[in-house]
């Protein structure tokens, strides 16, 4: 299999080989996954944490059947399961008007633009992830704002703090981690965002609803206005936004195209409905729990550098190195493990007894092909620091300076 030069999005984040090819799945139930070779994977990439209940799910995909095959509405007109899709989010997740997009990225921009026309002040400052969107582009020095008024504050809390001083902010955004950072560093963003009466968008298009039924963020920030899309719909193709009619109201006439399409609707239906119980979550933590405990076991007993940090909600590997890095992906590789390359980890409820025996019995042999690595370096603060770089695009909650802050994002960026 070749690139296909024609093709927009030449490297789009996927499964690749170890020179760069795209892996290409033919099959996948539960917690499994067949390529194109009929090799059997163990999927802890999951659409990047997209899909929370397994591939396949029986009742989501009988719903989505059903869809398809036209009884359960029209893409040509309003559909009831835009209202029960509707509800279920508000009641899950708060707010008075809920509005639905077709990606998280697409969902955030909109959040954000509507907001800041209500403010009617020029400047929103982000930390994290938001999407492919290049309006999230940051600018050449950190704090400074980009053409389109973004300016990235990393996840620092003193630069969000000067940032929040000149008055000119409409809005702070931020995808939250709870890997990375703590319940403390939350609440001392909340009281410095609060004491500046700026609005607060949380982004939880990574880890809304996975947490629980709800947002992992509705005690910790309160937020007022709030993002979801991965697990919404089992890996169906879908965003929401909510919060106060006010803030919110430049979008009153938006719908992304496919607005009533009866398939995805069938899909975060039924989702949603899971998801309310907290059932899919509680099942997926502790078979990540378990996972994780596991892993760590064997990664000490081989005397590999490699941490493990989060829990079994979402987790990362630390490697010490660059080196123990590649030869942990390739091991898994090997082994028929799909880890998202240098990011979050994250199980299904699909992770039954037999699944986990069968993912612990592939990590002992990926620890025992590491052997060569045994008894090197121990990770250190550059390595975590790229680590939650991979995951959060910013930094890691610690005791810094501001010189040591410059210095972190000078050297992290340029890398």
């Amino acid at each position: 299999m070749t690139r296909i030069p024609s093709v927009l999005a030449e490297r789009p984040t996927c499964p690749r080989t170890p020179d760069g090819i795209p892996r290409v799945f033919t099959a996948a139930r539960g917690g499994y996954l067949t390529d194109d070779s009929g090799k059997s994977w163990i999927d802890f990439d999951n659409a990047r944490g997209s899909v929370t209940l397994g591939h396949g799910d029986p009742e989501v995909a009988a719903a989505v059947a059903r869809a398809a095959a036209g009884e359960s509405g029209s893409a040509t007109g309003w559909n009831a399961r835009v209202d029960t899709v509707t509800g279920r989010l508000r009641e899950l997740c708060g707010g008075e008007v809920v509005g639905l997009f077709r990606s998280g990225t697409a969902a955030i921009r909109a959040a954000v633009l509507a907001v800041r026309e209500s403010v009617g002040r020029p400047l929103v400052l982000s930390a994290g992830y938001h999407g492919y969107d290049p309006m999230w582009r940051p600018a050449g020095t950190p704090g400074e704002p980009n053409t389109d008024g973004i300016a990235d504050f990393y996840f620092d809390l003193g630069l969000l703090a000067e940032l929040l001083r000149d008055g000119r902010a409409a809005a702070v955004v931020l995808s939250p981690d709870h890997m990375h950072l703590s319940p403390h560093w939350y609440a001392r963003a909340r009281e410095l965002v609060s004491a500046a009466g700026v609005p607060l968008i949380a982004d939880e298009v990574k880890v809304g609803l996975r947490y629980g039924p709800g947002l992992s963020t509705a005690e910790l920030l309160a937020p007022d206005v709030w993002t979801v899309a991965k697990g919404v719909a089992n890996g169906h193709a879908v965003a929401a936004v909510g919060g106060p009619r006010e803030l919110l109201a430049p979008l009153r006439e938006i719908s992304f195209t496919s607005f009533f399409e009866p398939t995805i609707l069938a899909a975060a239906d039924r989702t949603l409905a899971r998801a309310a119980t907290g059932e899919p979550q509680r099942s997926a933590r502790a078979a990540g729990e378990r996972f994780v405990g596991h892993a760590r076991k064997a990664l000490e007993a081989a005397g590999l550098a490699v941490e493990i940090a989060g829990d079994g909600t979402l987790f990362q590997f630390v490697p010490a190195s660059r080196t123990l890095a590649r030869a942990f992906r390739q091991a898994a590789a090997d082994e028929g493990l799909l880890f998202y390359d240098g990011d979050n980890q994250a199980v299904s409820a699909a992770f039954d007894d037999a699944v986990l025996t069968d993912a612990e019995r592939r990590f002992d042999r990926l620890c025992e092909r590491l052997a060569a690595h045994a008894g090197g370096d121990p990770v250190d603060e550059p390595a975590r620091y790229r680590a939650a770089w991979n995951v959060i695009d910013g930094l890691r909650e610690a005791d810094r300076t501001p010189e040591q802050t410059r210095r972190w994002l000078a050297e992290l960026l340029d890398d």
